[in-house]
């Protein structure tokens, strides 16, 4: 699993599939998923209105094609409420993440941090529980492993924590160098 960063307007990059978490008691979303309404005109928090979204753990929603963001795919998955939130809840959300992932036959995909400011949790811990997730669940074949390609979307000024995250995985997990972080040396200098 190769791992990289952007930081630009999470907007602008060609996404395939962009994830983002969703919390169910965040009416409108906040964070990038706010700022993705925002540029959607609103279209995520009309389907929150409408009860079509509701953000409850596990729910997933796909929406194919937004315009006006460089995504082939919205991917959104539900987190439930945010005051819930715990590492735990972000691994298995990220575990499953990877396996919808897999199932949509996706080998390349960009996700959020959830919650970045607005919990109790460390922007290093969301990290290495997300990557850890991701990696539990793809590290069950070789193959998926070797051939997925993720992204970290977030703001410049999360990137000494990500790196933090990201040591951290390395540090705890024995990954035996299957999880390539080489293209964030650059960022993380």
């Amino acid at each position: 699993m190769q791992i990289t960063l952007s930081t630009e307007a999470p907007d602008l990059p060609k996404h395939k599939c962009l994830v983002l978490g969703i919390f169910s008691d965040e009416k409108p979303p906040r964070g990038i998923c706010g700022f993705i309404d925002w540029r959607l005109n609103g279209m995520i928090s009309r389907e929150i209105k409408q009860g079509k979204i509701t953000g409850d753990f596990m729910e997933k929603i796909l929406i194919p094609f937004p315009r006006r963001i460089g995504t082939e795919m919205l991917f959104l998955f539900g987190l439930g409420k945010l005051s819930d939130t715990n590492y735990d809840r972000i691994y298995t959300a990220a575990n499953h993440i990877a396996r919808t992932v897999n199932t949509m036959l996706i080998n390349n995909f960009s996700f959020d941090l959830p919650g970045t400011g607005r919990s109790d949790l460390t922007t290093a811990g969301t990290v290495e529980a997300m990557i850890t997730g991701f990696f539990d669940f793809l590290s069950e074949d070789i193959n998926k492993l070797s051939s997925m390609n993720s992204c970290i979307v977030t703001s410049p000024a999360n990137v000494k924590e990500v790196s933090l995250g990201i040591k951290n995985f390395k540090t705890n997990v024995k990954d035996f160098g299957s999880v390539d972080i080489s293209a964030l040396q650059n960022c993380f200098a």
